[in-house]
């Protein structure tokens, strides 16, 4: 067998391939083929000065300064190697493969891949197929809430993980429209969830009866406030109705994203639920001056009261939610240079938006962090809460506060004392009424609470309409 290769002035390759076989005693050419190997371009000049190198080092550095040369001689090695490889079964077909595929097989290789890549995605696309025929809204459900737990799903709004209270809300609320679902016998999926739907299970929740359950310290407890007579129900407020559409609207939507067949439905204006603005208490600097000179030197567990009392009055002053205000470190504190008069304040990410607020201390503020040289210590909200109502029954902040609440399609009127509305949001409240009364632009209140939104933060202000009137007279002389 003898394979050779010759080269045209312009550098085309040309291959002979002759093939002997001993037949009868005597060596006779059984193959023959000239070939023209497209693609490939070598001088007589580099090839036989390749060939004239003595030793292999030589020869890979010469392939290394002629990089070009040195792929040709790689591949017309490979093509000389597979030929004899053949033997005697050679024909012009073989040759013609073989040559095509060293030739070629950088084309190849990237057309393989593209077929591979082709045949992923079709597979792919049909595991994907077959999984939303077996993907049902009560297992989305379920995934949608596991992923929020294990930090794998972030809020649409802010693209931030979801804090430990709306895990759990989330949890809670969707759990609700599984729970509809068991009581009614009906298995509602994606294409389900139209109108007739949503009329249901709104109409499901306003008739719920929680009497029984138990409300967290963190809310407001009517039936410790009015104890229920034998028999008498409880139903969900419309707020919380709202909120429990609001998550299902929520997985509708993240369904919808991942290509379910969900029903256009859920985007409908009358797909909603009921929000209104509950009258919410905020308190005046009189009152709080009263929670501050409460005394409490004999009370029982005086430490963590201490604690959360000024827990609750950098919540104030600082006017943030109390996952902000919570657990102050020192990095928080810091200490800047107004034209040669030292400045401090409060730098803080706000964990649900995550926007920086930059707030200066007042000299409330400075007093009680000199307190805590390691940082505000923690307390749990559910604490703060009860210390704080019983420090407000102490000052004496008793009022009669009317309360007007939608539940089962009903309003209910309630009186409270004010003290026992008092919690942790009181606190951002307070703050942003106050900074208004004092006649702080708009604007520059929102930079301390973190609102985008004018309309959002005039629902923190409580200012009743005699304090507004006060407030201008004695910042405009308009009004004098």
């Amino acid at each position: 067998m003898a394979t050779t290769f010759f080269f045209k002035e312009d550098g085309a390759v040309l291959m002979r391939v002759r093939i002997s076989k001993r037949i009868d005693g005597v060596h006779r050419e059984i193959f023959s083929a000239k070939k023209i190997i497209t693609g490939l371009f070598i001088s007589q000049k580099d090839w036989d000065y390749y060939h004239s190198l003595q030793t292999v080092n030589a020869r890979e550095r010469y392939l290394e300064r002629n990089e070009k040369f040195g792929d040709s001689i790689g591949r017309l090695q490979e093509i000389r190697k597979r030929i004899d490889a053949c033997g005697t079964d050679m024909n012009p077909e073989k040759m013609d493969d073989i040559i095509n595929a060293v030739v070629n097989a950088d084309q190849i290789e990237r057309e393989k891949q593209r077929l591979k890549e082709e045949e992923e995605n079709r597979l792919a696309k049909e595991a994907a197929a077959k999984l939303k025929k077996q993907m049902t809204l009560s297992k989305f459900i379920d995934l949608y809430v596991k992923e929020i737990k294990e930090e794998k799903r972030t809020t649409l709004q802010h693209g931030r993980t979801y804090a430990r209270g709306s895990k759990f809300n989330t949890a809670n609320a969707l759990g609700h429209f599984k729970e509809f679902m068991k009581d009614t016998g009906i298995t509602y999926d994606f294409k389900d969830v139209d109108l007739d739907c949503y009329s249901r299970y709104k109409n499901w929740l306003m008739s719920r009866d929680i009497s029984k359950v138990k409300f967290k310290d963190t809310e407001r407890d009517y039936k410790k406030s009015r104890p229920l007579a034998k028999g008498e129900k409880m139903h969900y407020s419309d707020n919380t109705i709202g909120r429990f559409i609001k998550q299902l609207k929520a997985v509708l939507r993240a369904a919808e994203s991942r290509g379910y067949p969900v029903n256009p439905a859920y985007k409908s204006a009358e797909f909603k639920g009921k929000v209104e603005d509950i009258d919410s208490i905020y308190l005046t600097r009189a009152e709080l001056e009263k929670m501050e000179q409460v005394d409490l030197t004999n009370v029982e567990d005086k430490k963590n009261y201490e604690l959360a009392r000024d827990i609750f009055m950098v919540g104030v002053w600082l006017a943030q939610r109390v996952s902000d205000y919570n657990n102050l470190r020192p990095e928080n504190i810091k200490v800047d240079n107004d034209f040669g008069t030292p400045i401090k304040y409060i730098s803080i990410h706000q964990q649900k938006t995550g926007r920086l607020v930059e707030i200066p201390c007042n000299a409330k503020v400075c007093d009680i962090l000199e307190k805590y040289p390691k940082g505000l210590p923690h307390l749990s909200e559910q604490k703060i809460n009860l210390y704080i109502k019983e420090i407000g029954k102490m000052a004496g902040i008793d009022e009669k506060v009317e309360v007007n609440e939608s539940r089962g399609g009903k309003v209910e009127t309630k009186y409270f004392k004010k003290y026992e509305l008092i919690g942790t949001h009181t606190a951002r409240r307070t703050g942003a009424t106050l900074m208004y009364l004092a006649g702080i632009p708009i604007y520059d209140i929102m930079r301390v609470t973190g609102h985008r939104s004018i309309n959002t933060l005039e629902k923190y202000i409580r200012a009743d309409k005699l304090e507004v009137a006060q407030k201008l007279r004695h910042n405009y002389d308009y009004f004098k």
